[in-house]
């Protein structure tokens, strides 16, 4: 596959390669011949901004600058945050609507998801469940502003 829309079902993006990402949909699992950057930010673009546009809006509400989780779609309430700082190859983007359970694996993360699948990360719990709650922080954050 050649290009990707982020979607609901949308779990994760790891990178595979320097040009080869991981998507995990549901119970499929997916091959992109793309960046994991050019998928976020196609993606982001998509749906009226890029990646950058993205954090500083994630910046206006919350104070987030470093790893910033970003909303994908306004519309479909789609959040992702990064496993690590978006510049270093290695960053995986997680939904944060899919997560149920952060689990301590060793010096890893076990992240299980609502439909029961689990992906296993290189990043620590701390990190990863930091991510989590700063996403938690930028959804309520939009829902109270989307409100007003």
């Amino acid at each position: 596959m050649k290009e990707y829309t982020i979607n609901q079902d949308t779990l994760a993006l790891i990178p595979l390669s320097k040009n080869k990402t991981v998507v995990y949909e549901n119970h499929d699992c997916y091959i992109i011949e793309e960046k994991i950057s050019k998928i976020m930010d196609s993606n982001c673009k998509y749906n009226g901004s890029s990646v950058e546009g993205r954090t500083k809006g994630t910046y206006s509400l919350t104070g987030y600058s470093y790893k910033a989780p970003i909303i994908i779609s306004e519309d479909k309430d789609i959040i992702f945050f990064p496993t690590s700082s978006p510049r270093l190859k290695d960053c995986s983007w997680i939904n944060v609507n899919n997560i149920d359970k952060i689990h301590s694996k060793d010096e890893k993360c076990l992240i299980e998801f609502l439909n029961d699948e689990c992906i296993e990360v290189d990043t620590s719990f701390r990190i990863i469940q930091n991510q989590y709650l700063k996403s938690l922080s930028l959804q309520n954050a939009f829902k109270k502003r989307k409100n007003n």
